[in-house]
């Protein structure tokens, strides 16, 4: 059985559709026929069943393609955790991890208008945005990469910033190709593309979630469309996101700083950095902030504030 080799484990919001379009342009990459299979969240995979339903997705990988599985549900704790866990139990010895970060404050204004387009938030963001702690939590990018650096080391996990691959899309991609031992001249990248923006994405109608679930489609309509053609269906098919809600006031923004603050100081520690990765946050107070990456997010994250 085959199981996948690397992993692009987020962060939610974050152009982790893009990339993944992008390392499929490889013949060195074989990935699953759905983004986001997400096997990897429950005890299910540990089961005989559960593997064998993991490895079907990669059955027409050959021996010399990568094997990737890119779900953004691995970076989101504490809503799925023991992934580190599964994955260590089940995966091949030297999988890699890949790790994509947005201005976290960015990230959460894009997942709330994703989770508003879906009817699963009321459009008050400030309200929202306090409510639930998955905002929060899905933005706090060193407490996400916790378990999987001391599980297998900073050297087999790769961040990426989406903004310097926004920016310098052909030089990011051909990065994460030399972190995967692949060729960049192999990448065959539509540059003019941007895949799943926010703004105008395509609505999931509860008729095409019927449809989406139907075994005949999912067995054999998928598998006959690439990803490429698929994203182009639905952006015909599908009616498109509903405008943005009015933005967060300044003291949410203000808020949203403090709170991911230290989160942002520890990951720059993490990526060698002597200054906040995004320049907007402020420089740590505290100099033993940064040496000490992981203890202040295990205390806010246990304790639910």
């Amino acid at each position: 059985m085959a199981f996948p080799n690397v992993l692009l484990i987020g962060a939610m919001k974050s152009g982790t559709t893009g990339l993944y379009i992008d390392l499929a342009t490889h013949p060195n990459v074989y990935l699953a026929q759905d983004k986001e299979p997400g096997r990897l969240c429950t005890d299910r995979m540990l089961t005989k069943e559960g593997r064998q339903e993991y490895a079907e997705l990669y059955a027409g990988a050959h021996k010399s393609q990568l094997v990737l599985d890119a779900s953004t549900n691995y970076a989101k704790r504490p809503d799925y955790d023991g992934v580190v866990s599964r994955a260590l139990n089940v995966l091949p010895e030297g999988f890699k991890v890949i790790y994509v970060v947005r201005h976290p404050i960015d990230r959460i204004l894009s997942q709330h208008h994703h989770e508003y387009s879906a009817g699963l938030v009321s459009g008050a963001v400030d309200t929202d945005i306090r409510r639930h702690s998955r905002y929060i939590d899905y933005s706090s990018y060193a407490y996400q990469l916790q378990p999987w650096l001391e599980a297998i080391g900073r050297d087999r996990v790769k961040v990426v910033g989406f903004e310097d691959y926004k920016s310098r899309r052909q030089e990011i991609v051909a990065d994460v190709g030399e972190f995967l031992g692949l060729a960049p001249q192999g990448f065959k990248i539509k540059f003019e593309k941007v895949y799943n923006k926010s703004d105008g994405k395509p609505v999931k109608t509860s008729f095409w979630k019927g449809v989406a679930g139907n075994s005949l489609y999912k067995n054999f309509v998928r598998r006959m469309l690439p990803p490429k053609l698929r994203l182009a269906m639905y952006q015909w098919l599908l009616p498109p996101a509903p405008e943005k809600p009015p933005g967060p006031s300044q003291a949410t923004l203000e808020w949203l700083r403090e709170s991911l603050a230290d989160d942002v100081h520890q990951l720059s520690n993490i990526l060698g950095l002597s200054e906040p990765l995004w320049s907007d946050f402020p420089k740590a107070v505290d100099p033993e902030l940064s040496r000490a990456p992981y203890a202040n997010q295990k205390a806010v994250h246990a304790s639910g504030t």
